[in-house]
């Protein structure tokens, strides 16, 4: 079995939700868990992703808040924040000081959509981000992925917007990306079922489940929503 991202939108239902469900995590054999911080104008977020921001903003969750949850949560699993460079950049306190606090909570990398790999040189971020690829990536793209301290690379397995879909229409280009990138490659956008998992595992290092999730959040009462989420993703394991 190769590696299990799981996104989780911080907030939706509610804070206290969600923690459940990082404390059910870590009893599964997931790698990483990719932390979404509500954001009112998510670009690479499908329908289902957007309601579950707006809500999460609803509820009053600020990259503060989640700062606060992570340091007060301990799991084995990898974490990274996943976050919209306005709310970076406009962390209260500075990115400075946001940087100094992801170092010290053990945060792996930042994940921004908004961030194209051209204009990283030119965001003054001192921490390590993940850089996105996708099926018309230039080869010039992935010689300069291959230049990064990244700690893995996130391939957008379709265009648009995430959501989940039925089916995996560039496996040959990502099987091309995995052979050039010198870095773990995880693939995201419409993974939803065991066979799109295991496809994938077939020709990169691990996928990124999230809509398939937060579908579950939306559709579940708050009291059943940890235990349902272990349950889809034991089947998409297969555990």
């Amino acid at each position: 079995m190769k590696d299990f991202v799981a996104y989780i939108p911080v907030g939706y239902p509610d804070m206290e939700v969600t923690v459940r469900v990082l404390k059910v995590l870590d009893t599964l054999p997931v790698k990483a868990v990719e932390l979404g911080i509500p954001f009112s104008d998510p670009i690479a977020d499908g329908p289902v992703i957007q309601t579950a921001h707006a809500i999460a903003l609803k509820n009053g969750v600020t990259l503060e808040r989640v700062l606060n949850m992570i340091s007060k949560i301990k799991v084995r699993y990898g974490i990274y924040v996943m976050s919209y460079l306005n709310v970076l950049l406009r962390f209260p306190s500075g990115v400075n000081e946001l940087v100094r606090r992801l170092h010290n909570l053990g945060v792996q990398g930042l994940i921004i959509p908004d961030l194209p790999l051209k204009e990283m040189d030119n965001v003054q971020i001192d921490f390590p981000l993940v850089p996105f690829v996708a099926p018309n990536t230039k080869d010039e793209e992935i010689r300069r992925i291959n230049e990064m301290e990244a700690p893995f690379v996130y391939y957008i397995s379709r265009f648009g917007v995430t959501g989940t879909r039925w089916d995996l229409p560039f496996l040959d280009h990502i099987e091309k990306v995995k052979k050039t990138v010198n870095k773990l490659l995880y693939v995201g956008f419409g993974i939803s079922r065991p066979e799109q998992v295991k496809a994938v595992w077939k020709v990169a290092d691990g996928v990124i489940v999230g809509s398939a999730l937060v579908k579950i959040m939306e559709k579940f009462p708050a009291s059943e929503i940890p235990s349902q989420i272990e349950k889809a993703i034991e089947e998409l394991l297969e555990v």
